[in-house]
């Protein structure tokens, strides 16, 4: 069975062969460390013999005027290594967006410092940054070499873009205090947003993600009467612009924490995976048997205790768990929750794929008939 058959059938709520997989922003440590295992220089090689079934793909859209003023890009092993970007210091950087980030002492992690709007009053003087986008010719070309497996692009969802032009605790006090400010930045950014779904759904992307944290493992970071109001009717405007420009294309969406106030207004909008249902504090049976047939969930997979500090047989006895109580009738897509810590036991990331590919569906697909 191919990626997309695999993919195609889960999300019908059917036992595939197996149920697919996926690999969701690997750290560089992780690739290194399973390129040497497996003897190849390939990335995509090491995808392939894991059995992964998606290829997250960027849009490598353009920022003159950011570029113009480059000095540099980022070297190591953090989240971004490789990109351009405007080195304040020899740690602190600038990002296409104006917005401050400095890399840690050990060099492992991203730390926010400042934005463009932190000191903002009113939007009246600040612009988007240009951008220029690639032809949808130049992007089918970037993905043909992934065809054969599902293409996913990820997408800034607004409430993170906004945080982080605003600090966290700025934008907070305007939901708060100034409301028609951030319903302002948020029309600005939901038009871009959108703009850049749209083109990627018209250019040939199986998935479009929209990932941006909105809660944490306490609960949402704003009220859920909030994100009716701010964004439900713009993220059910967005995604009904991805699905008139390509309705084969589905949405998914990402957000650490429990979120699950609002999984009803995702629903609405007319999302159609749902990541990651972190397990420290949302329970994977449970939004199964609450939401499992309006959605399709992908994750569950704990890289907070199981991966990371488990051995490899917890490693499988959770992969089986989560194939029983979650994909038991298709739906699922396995998945670690985020990224996989960079001092995960490479024997642990191993078993989880090996475990998913080894189970017996057979048994899955009998239940079902």
């Amino acid at each position: 069975m191919t990626s997309h058959e695999r993919f195609e059938q889960t999300l019908r709520y059917e036992i595939p062969d197996r149920l697919p997989l996926d690999l969701i922003w690997p750290r560089a440590e992780i690739l290194a460390a399973l390129r040497n295992h497996f003897q190849t220089e390939s990335t995509e090689e090491v995808y392939q013999r894991l059995g992964i079934d998606f290829r997250w793909i960027g849009l490598s859209e353009v920022y003159p005027d950011f570029d113009r003023r480059v000095n540099g890009r980022l070297q190591g092993e953090m989240p971004g290594a490789g990109n351009a970007v405007i080195f304040h210091d020899a740690q602190t950087f600038e990002d296409a967006w104006g917005v401050v980030q400095r890399v840690g002492d050990d060099g492992k992690y991203l730390e926010w410092k400042s934005g463009p709007l932190v000191e903002c009053d009113d939007l009246s003087g600040w612009k988007l940054p240009t951008v220029v986008w690639p032809s949808a010719e130049e992007i089918q070309k970037n993905l043909d070499p992934f065809r054969e497996t599902v293409t996913i692009t990820e997408i800034a969802f607004p409430f993170k873009v906004a945080w982080h032009l605003c600090g966290m605790e700025g934008l907070m006090m305007r939901m708060l205090s100034d409301l028609d400010f951030v319903e302002e930045l948020y029309d600005r950014l939901y038009a871009r947003q959108t703009e850049n779904a749209v083109l990627a759904a018209q250019s040939g992307f199986d998935i479009i993600a929209l990932v941006g944290d909105i809660a944490g493992q306490n609960g949402m970071m704003f009220s859920p009467r909030l994100f009716r109001q701010l964004d439900l009717p713009r993220m059910r405007a967005l995604v009904q612009a991805v699905k008139s420009a390509a309705p084969q294309v589905k949405v998914l969406y990402h957000s650490d924490g429990d979120m699950e106030a609002v999984i009803p207004m995702l629903i609405e909008c007319g999302v159609d995976i749902l990541n990651p249902i972190q397990s420290a504090c949302m329970d994977p049976t449970r939004i199964k048997k609450v939401y499992g047939d309006r959605l399709t969930l992908h994750g569950t997979l704990s890289v907070q205790d199981t991966v990371p500090c488990g051995s490899a047989a917890d490693v499988r006895a959770e992969v089986k768990h989560r194939i029983e109580t979650v994909g038991y009738n298709g739906g699922f897509i396995i998945s670690p929750e985020n990224s996989i810590p960079y001092d995960a036991p490479l024997e642990n990331v191993l078993a989880l794929y090996q475990a998913a590919r080894d189970y017996d569906y057979r048994a899955l697909r009998e239940r079902q008939s």
